[in-house]
């Protein structure tokens, strides 16, 4: 069988996160090998050094991302750090014989910056070096949700995120997924699809995703 990555992206508060992990659960549950990844543990160490360097400056996180030298550093981290070691974890779980559920990825980081305006650091070398995913995901939800679920964002925030998915969508041919849906509903799409990029019959290894929820 052949080894797979599965992307999950998409604004805050849509639940990407949580369906990761619970479709990472259901399809090892359904006897498929696959590990899972959180892209933003790649990316959280530098981040707490700008949030250091923020406190330690009495300014926003946002105004120290801004500047020059923050930018440098951050492409150099990408370049030197958070590509290394996500190409070899990737690589190393197909060698083992896993498929990888990444919760979050290029896409995101993207968003990130694209939510101040701003180019993400080296983006078109990212999109060239990383890994392309054979099935991406971007969870989508409505605004009064998310901003019921994340209270600290606007609506202004919340509505540019979406539109900068919906961009990411577009231009790199990803799966959207509602999550207003029951999440059954939602497990069932993205199960689906990840089986049809496994390239498995219909008749093998069936998921009863009903089943496994009630567990």
């Amino acid at each position: 069988m052949r080894k797979i990555l599965v992307t999950l992206s998409g604004t805050h508060g849509s639940g990407k996160s949580t369906n990761a992990g619970k479709c990472y659960y259901l399809l090892n549950k359904a006897g498929y090998r696959f590990s899972y990844l959180r892209n933003q543990d790649l990316l959280d160490p530098f981040g707490f050094i700008v949030r250091r360097v923020a406190r330690v400056l009495h300014t926003d996180p946002t105004e120290v991302e801004k500047r020059r030298p923050t930018r440098i550093l951050w492409s150099l981290y990408l370049l030197f750090i958070y590509c290394p070691v996500l190409i070899g974890g990737i690589r190393l779980r197909r060698l083992l014989g896993y498929s990888t559920v990444c919760d979050r990825y290029v896409y995101d980081i993207i968003v990130a910056f694209g939510d101040y305006d701003r180019q993400a650091p080296l983006e078109s070398l990212l999109l060239r070096l990383i890994p392309r995913p054979d099935v991406s995901f971007v969870m989508d939800a409505p605004e009064q949700r998310i901003l019921v679920d994340r209270p600290e964002h606007t609506a202004e925030f919340i509505r540019k995120e979406k539109w900068l998915y919906l961009k990411l969508v577009d231009a790199f041919n990803l799966t959207k997924i509602n999550t207003s849906d029951p999440p059954p509903v939602v497990w069932s799409k993205i199960i689906t699809r990840v089986k049809s990029a496994l390239d498995e019959g219909p008749s093998t290894k069936e998921i009863t995703v009903q089943a496994v929820t009630q567990e």
